[in-house]
């Protein structure tokens, strides 16, 4: 997921290397610990306002307290039915629980109220994808990308349903599309490397996967280090036994 909502302001979940990670987790914990006590205070004092509760139950959203979240977006929902954004936040809050249908309902309802929010499409096609069904989810990221052309990651999650389905050539034009827009995504040349490994097209394979460990702090590089050793020692007997690399 990438973007989550509250009334009137888009929050990036960024991840800061630089802070220790308890020294993170504690600024994180007081400042939306802070959120939700304001936001419980407006609560009480407009309970029949939609937009308090669900800025608190971003609030709480944001402390990955999920019962919590939830009820303060359905108390909102119950105040206003076509508030998308708590349709949003409820979809995220299911996802994380790992309740890919009850996601997709909910996403989907915050489509219908509001059909040019591209989050919506993308975070619908992560739960279509998370359930298998990688056309859905194609075609949810063909409508973030026709709403957001230059929307991050949409062109990577599109190669992986491509990937999903084994449509090699499709994942890895999609791959190569979201270089275009992001030449320094490192995922982007990682799937790459497994899509041409997968086509036994070793030679691209070494080329993608050698980018993408250019980049620091990329998870399971160990592994990828290992694929790039086995490809190359494979590369080198087939040379000496004048074996195409591509057969």
């Amino acid at each position: 997921m990438r973007t989550i909502k509250i009334d009137g302001l888009d929050w990036v979940i960024l991840f800061l290397v630089i802070l220790p990670l308890f020294m993170g987790t504690y600024l994180r914990n007081t400042m939306w610990g802070s959120c939700v006590a304001l936001w419980k205070d407006c609560v009480s004092k407009s309970s029949q306002k939609e937009r308090p509760h669900h800025n608190l139950g971003f609030a709480y959203f944001e402390l990955g307290q999920w019962d919590e979240a939830e009820k303060e977006f359905e108390d909102a929902l119950r105040l206003n039915p076509r508030y998308s954004l708590s349709m949003y936040n409820l979809g995220l809050v299911f996802y994380k629980r790992g309740l890919m249908d009850k996601a997709i309902y909910y996403y989907k309802g915050a489509i219908e109220n509001d059909s040019n929010f591209s989050d919506s499409f993308y975070n619908l096609g992560l739960a279509y994808y998370q359930k298998g069904l990688y056309k859905e989810a194609i075609e949810a990221y063909k409508k973030v990308l026709e709403i957001n052309p230059d929307y991050e990651n949409a062109y990577i999650n599109k190669g992986l349903a491509y990937k999903g389905l084994k449509k090699w050539n499709r994942a890895i034009d999609a791959f190569h599309e979201e270089l275009k827009h992001y030449p320094n995504s490192a995922y982007a040349h990682l799937y790459l490397g497994e899509s041409y490994e997968a086509m036994k097209n070793y030679p691209m394979a070494l080329v993608h996967y050698r980018k993408s460990l250019n980049h620091p702090n990329l998870p399971d590089a160990e592994k990828i280090r290992q694929a790039v050793s086995s490809i190359e020692a494979g590369e080198r007997r087939r040379k000496e036994t004048g074996i195409d690399g591509k057969d």
